[in-house]
């Protein structure tokens, strides 16, 4: 038998986005249920991301306006942090009753009377009103394509949890976003070498500039150009220019892509812990 759900929307996740929209909707007594693919709440945060990782926006203007993070949280929270502020969320606003946990949605399709049927894993199907997905976009790996085979290991950024996969290893990290920099600082402390490989060189943003965290610098009334070229000011007189790290300049304008915050990969380029590739081109065995 079919569980009435007609009246409900159902809301796909329970990470960040997915318990803020739960709490929206409970405080406007909108009926809803919520589903999680994972063991627990948190999203990418509680199954995606190694035990070293720090958010790369300030907590500042990560937390929700309304429940701000404890005060003795770092300026860049760590993912411990964030796992027990996102419980403490839910449990705040009595958000778990609704969460069904290791319920994983196959299928979604919409039907008559402007309703959607959505059919679980299990083979259950629901009618909802609505459906709200707040999935997130980490949970998929993706990888390049090579040309040649490796005979050694290769893991995804998702697939790295601590530096004990890295000691002692000589570690080609091919990327230039923020997992790829803090796997390649990390592999530059712990592993027998460090070899940072980008497509394409980008912008290395610092994380803070004169003791502040760069995302509390800009303020609303700022337009996008006053924004890149106080980044770009910033980014010089922190680091200076790519030319003097053996980096070609980035061919694209500060903010048109995803940014990287990270001080480590500079400071480790001039330590001749990382050493910076370009594109790989060929995989040969044991040898790139």
């Amino acid at each position: 038998m079919m569980l009435d759900t007609t009246h409900k929307h159902l809301i796909l996740g329970a990470g960040f986005v997915g318990l803020s929209m739960a709490e929206a909707l409970k405080s406007a007594s909108i009926a809803y249920d919520q589903v999680d693919a994972s063991d627990d709440i948190g999203g990418n945060w509680h199954h995606g991301v190694y035990e070293t990782a720090h958010i790369i926006s300030s907590r500042k203007i990560t937390q929700f306006t309304h429940f701000p993070m404890p005060d003795n949280y770092p300026d860049f929270p760590s993912a411990q942090n964030i796992r027990d502020y996102l419980n403490s969320f839910a449990d705040h606003f009595e958000l778990r009753k609704n969460i069904e946990l290791n319920r994983q949605v196959s299928y979604v399709r919409p039907v008559e009377d402007n309703l959607w049927e959505v059919t679980f894993e299990n083979g259950e199907q629901r009618i909802y009103k609505g459906i709200i997905i707040c999935n997130g976009h980490h949970w998929c790996k993706r990888f390049p394509k090579f040309s040649g085979e490796f005979d050694g290991e290769i893991i995804h950024s998702k697939d790295y949890k601590n530096s004990q996969q890295l000691r002692g290893k000589r570690v080609l990290v091919i990327g230039g976003g923020n997992s790829a920099c803090d796997v390649a600082a990390e592999a530059a402390r712990v592993g027998a070498k460090s070899v940072l490989s980008m497509r394409e060189s980008v912008w290395f943003i610092p994380k803070t500039f004169i003791g502040v965290p760069i995302s509390d610098l800009t303020e609303w009334w700022m337009p996008q150009w006053f924004q890149r070229l106080m980044t770009y000011l910033i980014i010089l007189l922190t680091f200076g220019r790519h030319k003097d790290y053996g980096l070609p300049e980035p061919k694209y304008r500060i903010f048109d892509k995803h940014p990287t915050l990270n001080n480590e990969v500079p400071y480790y380029i001039k330590h001749g812990r990382i050493t910076y590739k370009p594109e790989v081109r060929h995989l040969d065995g044991g040898e790139v």
